[in-house]
C-alpha cells in the first residue's frame, strides 16, 4: 500500500512540474491555446496538444500602468473586441482589457493600418512570426471570462490593430479561431 501511495505522490510531483514548466515566458509568437499550450506558426507544428480546455490562466498584467499616459478600456467578448475610444494620443498606453464573454481571451496589440489583413497561418489564426520587422507590440496573455487584465504599451504615432489570436478546440472537436470569427479592431494613436 506504501509503494502505491509513493507512486501516487510521485506520479502527482511529474505532473505538476510539467503543468509549471508549460507556464514559462512568451515571446509573444505563435498562438496560444486556451489552455496554455502554443501552436507554432507557419510549420504546422505544435508544441503542445493543439486542444484547449476553455480555461486559462489568472491575469498576468503587463507593464506598469502607473507610468501611462492614457487608459482605454477594452471589452472583450464572442466576437469582438470594443475598445472604449478609437484613438489615444500616442504614448504609453494601458489597455484595461474586460473580458465579459464566456469564454477565455487575450489582448495581441501590432501595429497595422488593417486588422483584416494580417499574416495569416494555415489554421487561419494571425501568424505572429510573419508580421513586419517591429509591428509587434504586445499581449495580454489569455485570461479568464468575468475578469479585467491591463496591459500597458508604448504606441508611437499610426494605425494599430487589436486581437484576439485564440485557438481553441471544442469539446465536440470544431476548431474556434477568435480572430477568425471577428475578435479585431483598428486602434489609431494620435502624433
Amino acid at each position: 500500500m506504501h509503494d502505491r501511495k509513493g507512486h501516487r505522490l510521485a506520479g502527482l510531483g511529474i505532473g505538476l512540474a510539467l503543468l509549471l514548466a508549460g507556464c514559462g515566458s512568451d515571446d509573444g509568437t505563435g498562438v496560444r491555446n486556451v489552455d496554455g499550450t502554443q501552436t507554432a506558426s507557419g510549420s504546422g507544428t505544435a508544441s503542445g496538444s493543439g486542444t484547449a480546455s476553455g480555461q486559462a490562466a489568472a491575469c498576468k498584467p503587463v507593464g506598469d500602468a502607473a507610468g501611462a499616459d492614457a487608459t482605454i478600456a477594452v471589452e472583450l467578448k464572442e466576437w469582438t473586441v470594443l475598445p472604449a475610444r478609437a484613438d489615444v494620443p500616442a504614448g504609453t498606453v494601458t489597455f484595461e482589457a474586460r473580458n465579459t464573454g464566456e469564454d477565455a481571451h487575450e489582448l495581441v496589440v501590432v501595429r497595422a493600418a488593417d486588422p483584416a489583413s494580417l499574416p495569416l497561418a494555415a489554421d487561419g489564426t494571425v501568424d505572429e512570426d510573419k508580421l513586419p520587422e517591429g509591428a509587434f507590440v504586445g499581449e495580454i496573455e489569455a485570461f479568464p471570462a468575468k475578469q479585467t487584465c491591463p496591459g500597458t504599451f508604448e504606441l508611437a504615432a499610426g494605425s494599430y490593430a487589436l486581437f484576439c489570436n485564440i485557438l481553441e478546440t471544442e469539446a465536440d472537436g470544431a476548431k474556434e479561431n477568435h480572430y477568425a470569427n471577428g475578435m479585431r479592431t483598428r486602434f489609431e494613436a494620435r502624433g
